[in-house]
């Protein structure tokens, strides 16, 4: 596949990391993911593992409309966003994100199937870079990048309201 903007390059996941291909994800966060969540509000994407990236296929509804017959921008973020943050948690790290770089490259209309991919690229101390990209055939929709930052095995501290991230 040709990329404009990503490169494509996939981190292996460790052996002893218990991620396996098909594992859903969805239950990470049940109530709070407004892509996967399990609740009336959210996207109810349902993310699953795949050939070392995070995979889900996804038709966007009419309520996620944009410009006319077109998926709102903000939303084809938020979905690459949450699938690139499940792509941290494969590795076993829970990170936040602190960049988010996307690329929308053709219209995605609504009410079409697509397959949206995410995966960790590279894994630099706290810095962990990530790559996704929304598509329909062979075609790329959007591209996406971001670099996430890992909270550290104490990663449930910094969820608090009062708390500071790193």
């Amino acid at each position: 596949m040709n990329y404009k903007f990503i490169t494509g390059e996939v981190l292996e996941i460790d052996k002893s990391s218990g991620w396996t291909d098909g594992m859903l994800l969805e239950e990470i966060y049940p109530e709070s993911s407004f892509v996967s969540g399990n609740n009336p509000e959210s996207m109810m994407m349902k993310p699953f593992i795949k050939d070392r990236k995070v995979y889900a296929k996804y038709s966007f509804e009419k309520r996620f409309e944009g410009g006319p017959g077109l998926v709102h921008g903000g939303i084809l973020s938020a979905a690459l966003d949450d699938m690139m943050g499940y792509s941290t948690i494969i590795h076993n790290k829970f990170a936040v994100t602190a960049k988010l770089e996307v690329n929308f490259l053709i219209p995605t209309p609504v009410l079409k199937e697509f397959e949206i991919l995410a995966w960790v690229k590279k894994i630099d101390g706290k810095k962990i870079y990530t790559e996704s990209l929304i598509k329909s055939d062979e075609q790329i929709h959007v591209e996406s990048s971001a670099m996430f930052i890992d909270l550290g095995p104490d990663a449930a501290e910094f969820f608090a309201p009062d708390k500071n991230y790193p």
